[in-house]
């Protein structure tokens, strides 16, 4: 029932690369043309989207060095205790 108020099921979209940078091309390019205002700026829209691809591919590039210094700082933070 939800998904008929939803728009109903969506195919299956193809999986994300596992390069984030090629993947951050790749969600740019499908994106299309970006609009900008006169001055060379983006347009809010086009920014807040241009802004969550490059956030999210830089979370994924930077979680396993992330994760190994969260795990060396509890590491270190045990060792003081």
């Amino acid at each position: 029932m939800l998904s008929y108020l939803w728009g109903g099921s969506k195919k299956a979209e193809k999986p994300e690369n596992n390069d984030p940078e090629l993947a951050m091309r790749e969600a740019l390019d499908s994106y299309g043309e970006f609009a900008t205002k006169i001055d060379g700026t983006l347009e809010y829209k086009d920014f807040l989207t241009f802004r969550a691809v490059i956030m999210r591919q830089a979370a994924r590039m930077f979680t396993p060095k992330r994760l190994d210094l969260n795990k060396r700082k509890l590491e270190a933070f045990k060792e003081k205790n």
